[in-house]
């Protein structure tokens, strides 16, 4: 029960962090650029390119490797002076991220953090444990109940260099943005490219109302928690049928490969085992005309023929030289019939490996 207890406050703890994020970035986007930047503090913005920072100085860009981070003037300004209100921002451009559109269902929108993050290695190369994304709705089609997602993935690897770099010189981003989404507040908690277990802590926006800023947060929590159960109840009953399709359609695939392989075993056996019908067109060509069987059997790539001929040694040396037949061979020994003076015989022989392709085109 305990174990219970943690997963559900942690639930509950994410879900209260993204929606304070949008919900103080829907109230940010109300307030001037001046006020706002009173209430939220400084804001530096550092951009990443190709294994190297940039920051603006003197009209240029200055690029800072990332193995000097450490040692750079600038960067060691930035740490002197960082305050607890000031925020750092990097911005990569979005040819340096894995960019992709996806088309989902309308449904799936009040829960889109959790389902991109299980479908996450389907659209990309990556897992959830590999990389990091952000994402944000770019178009909703009500007739079709789908919406159109932008979605950015960052592998692990890189924003770790990231981190480290800027760690070297002091520094830690509160987010890591595809560049030009630094400009829109509503959107920022969705497009950051930082899991939210290394965010820094929320900031209170309205610093000057905090009780009131508690109450409306706690009245909209509770709405939203409702909402969200009603858009889950109605996702569930939307994928069901979806499901029963889909296990459907993996039956009927499943029993389609086990008809295709056993035609392929089928095939393979025909194309090794000559017919029986050309097995006897060879032997009338190769016998000749003073030789008659009485007695023909194949079995398992194996000949047996018995019958009695004027000359029967001779007849080794024919079946020999069929392509179809090797390894031939007396079964019993040659002996007289007295009505008839010819010899009686018992032959067999195995079937050649390549009798298939010298009868098959």
């Amino acid at each position: 029960m305990n174990t219970g207890f943690q997963q559900l406050a942690q639930q509950l703890s994410g879900s209260i962090t993204r929606f304070w994020y949008w919900w103080t970035g829907e109230l940010s986007a109300l307030i001037p650029d001046r006020w706002r930047r009173r209430f939220e503090g400084g804001e530096r913005t550092i951009r990443y390119v190709s294994g190297a920072f940039e920051v603006p100085e003197n009209g240029s860009q200055r690029r800072i490797p990332l193995d000097a981070c450490a040692s750079d003037p600038v960067l060691a300004n930035w740490r002197g002076q960082k305050s607890a209100s000031s925020r750092l921002l990097v911005l990569m451009p979005r040819e340096d991220l894995l960019h992709k559109v996806i088309s989902l269902p309308a449904a799936t929108e009040p829960r889109l953090q959790s389902v991109l993050g299980f479908e996450l290695d389907r659209h990309t190369p990556f897992s959830t444990d590999q990389a990091s994304f952000g994402f944000r709705v770019i178009k909703r089609d009500r007739t079709a109940q789908r919406i159109d997602v932008e979605l950015f993935t960052l592998p692990n690897t890189r924003r770790q260099q990231i981190i480290e770099g800027l760690a070297q010189a002091g520094l830690s981003p509160e987010w890591i943005l595809p560049e030009g989404a630094e400009r829109n507040a509503q959107q920022r908690s969705t497009l950051s490219l930082m899991p939210e277990q290394v965010r820094p802590p929320m900031r209170r926006t309205l610093r000057s109302r905090p009780v009131l800023v508690v109450l409306v947060l706690a009245l909209l929590t509770g709405i939203l928690f409702f909402k969200r159960e009603q858009r889950l109840q109605e996702l569930e009953l939307a994928v069901g049928p979806l499901e029963q399709a889909a296990e459907e359609a993996r039956a009927i695939r499943n029993e389609v490969d086990t008809l295709e392989e056993g035609g392929r075993f089928i095939l393979e056996r025909r194309n090794a085992t000559p017919a029986t019908l050309v097995l006897l067109d060879e032997l009338t060509r190769l016998l000749p005309d003073h030789t008659w069987l009485s007695r023909f059997e194949l079995q398992r790539g194996e000949l047996r023929i018995q019958g009695e001929s004027a000359n029967a040694s001779s007849l080794i040396g024919l079946l020999e030289e069929s392509p179809l037949l090797q390894a031939a061979s007396f079964t019993s020994p040659v002996t007289i019939n007295p009505r008839s003076r010819k010899e009686r015989f018992s032959l067999r022989a195995q079937l050649s490996p390549r009798a298939g392709e010298e009868i098959l085109p």
